[in-house]
């Protein structure tokens, strides 16, 4: 009986009429429905704003929110132009046309209900917006040289007051800043290759292609007006989405022609190196074809010492090893090398820069001539991981016990030839020291890639005075299996006074420039 009571009771209280369901409604943060008027031309917003807003629904719940925005002078249909999001805020870049710099631009949101109703009086405001120009600066790690050849790198950083999505290019140009080329906004790194005659007699302005990144990747983008064997001066802005201009960077710098397929790379960083460049030169314009030009990059300043000690590497190299180095040591079939020191360490010498892109160098055929001493760091970690010395014909770079206290060449040790050279039918000559070798040290060259070349006479002395002949290693030049990369490690001219270090066991002067030119005969360096 209670029961029945109760179900009659539940029955009487669902009689009547369902109201219909009430639409939701909305609120921006933004009380105005128009801020042109409160904020004036000179209280104007960045076009990036930030917007807020709320919904309450009086019979259900708010599910989502829809929004839009336009210029004033737009008149989008009801339901025109709308974007659904869950968020109850946003950053959000508001339009202004290309060309002008203010905008008053119409921002709406309306609240939709559980059910699918929307408020049918959206909120609104109108933001007065203003364009702020975009900005850009060059990297100044990443600036060329003064002189490069025809290969370069350049980067930059741009931004937008309004955020990134507001950049809409980056342009470009050389020695012209009246006409621009175009690149995405997100481009920051670009490498420039000089399309050249290698031949001679072709345009002294040409085109360079125009790579992407650190990857190096290629684009169909060339940029005119490359100077070559002169001064350039390259222009880069920023452009928004209004048209909007960033001021104009510029740098300049001197671009040289390759002229030949050989390089003389001149790391002799000492302050006697025009006698030893002299010495070198000299040697190859003997042993190449008249006609086969030399080109000379000068690597041996800055020789000082920079901050806390710290040798500092060459300012004439490219800051970035990858691509542009990689790309220029690319640009010559053979290569002459003259250094002070190459194996002493890694931090600040040229050669280990090098010598970690240099793979392009010799994919493409490229043949090698180093000459170097072999004088350690004085801490051996500091050698670690050195790419010079994985690229020369060396099997291990020694050091010297510590009952020893030197190793020394007299004169007139002898330096004698060891293996044949490969494809040569001369026979290397007998050397002799002709002056007192005491910081140049042997290396190892036992392994089936290296054929020894000299092997000379050292003696030591140790540290309580006594001495004797030193056993091994005694290697002095060995050239690679694979003919690509020759190393002589004596000094071969006296940097002072000129005359040859290393003369001919039967007291030639010649015979030292003579085993060179073999030496390089066997790499397959054009001869005469």
């Amino acid at each position: 009986m209670l029961s029945a009571l109760l179900l009659a009771a539940c029955d009487a209280a669902l009689t009547g009429v369902a109201h219909e369901n009430q639409p939701p409604s909305t609120e921006l943060s933004v009380r105005d429905t128009s801020l042109v008027d409160n904020l004036g031309e000179e209280g104007r917003l960045t076009s990036t704003v930030f917007v807020s807003w709320s919904g309450t629904d009086p019979d259900g719940y708010v599910a989502f929110f829809e929004l839009r925005y336009y210029g004033v002078a737009e008149q989008p249909g009801p339901e025109e132009g709308w974007v659904e999001t869950t968020r109850n805020d946003t950053l959000i870049l508001l339009p202004i046309e290309r060309g002008e710099r203010t905008a008053n631009v119409t921002f709406e949101v309306r609240s939709v209900d559980n059910e699918g109703l929307r408020d049918p009086t959206p909120a609104r405001t109108v933001f007065p917006i203003v364009n702020s120009p975009p900005t850009i600066r060059l990297s100044s790690f990443d600036l060329p040289p003064d002189t490069t050849f025809t290969i370069f790198t350049i980067s930059w950083t741009a931004t937008d007051p309004e955020g990134e999505e507001n950049l809409d290019r980056i342009e470009i140009s050389l020695n012209d800043s009246t006409s621009f080329v175009s690149l995405e906004p997100s481009v920051d790194f670009v490498t420039f290759v000089a399309d050249f005659d290698r031949d001679g007699g072709g345009p002294d302005v040409v085109d360079a292609a125009l790579y992407i990144g650190r990857a190096f990747q290629r684009t169909n983008i060339t940029v005119p007006n490359l100077r070559l064997d002169d001064e350039n001066t390259m222009y880069v802005r920023a452009v928004d989405r209004t048209d909007t201009t960033s001021t104009l960077e510029r740098f300049t710098w001197h671009v040289r022609r390759p002229t030949g397929r050989v390089l003389y790379v001149n790391d002799y960083r000492r302050s006697s190196w025009p006698v030893v460049q002299e010495f070198h030169l000299s040697l190859l314009r003997e042993y190449l074809p008249a006609d086969v030009e030399i080109d000379v990059w000068d690597l041996s300043r800055p020789y000082t010492t920079g901050s806390a000690g710290l040798r500092v590497r060459s300012d004439a190299l490219p800051a970035h090893a990858a691509p542009d180095l990689r790309e220029t040591l690319a640009l010559w079939d053979y290569i002459y090398w003259v250094s002070a020191n190459a194996a002493g360490g890694v931090a600040g010498n040229n050669m280990p820069y090098a010598a970690q892109v240099m793979d392009l160098f010799f994919d493409r055929g490229g043949r090698l001539m180093v000459h170097t001493p072999m004088v350690p760091p004085a801490d051996p970690q500091e050698n670690l991981g050195n790419p010079a010395l994985l690229v020369l014909p060396i099997s291990e770079a020694i050091s010297l016990p510590d009952t020893v206290r030197r190793i020394e060449l007299a004169i007139g040790a002898p330096i004698l030839p060891v293996d044949d050279l490969p494809g040569v039918d001369t026979p290397l000559p007998a050397l002799a020291s002709d002056r007192f070798f005491i910081g140049e040290l042997p290396f190892e060259s036992q392994s089936e890639n290296i054929i020894t070349l000299y092997e000379a006479e050292y003696r030591y002395r140790t540290q309580s005075g006594s001495g004797g002949l030193w056993p091994a290693p005694r290697t002095v030049a060995a050239i690679s299996a694979d003919r690509r990369v020759g190393l002589f490690a004596l000094p071969l001219v006296n940097d002072v006074t000129g005359a040859p270090a290393i003369v001919g066991a039967d007291g030639d002067p010649a015979a030292g420039r003579e085993a060179i030119k073999l030496i390089l005969q066997s790499l397959g360096f054009p001869g005469r």
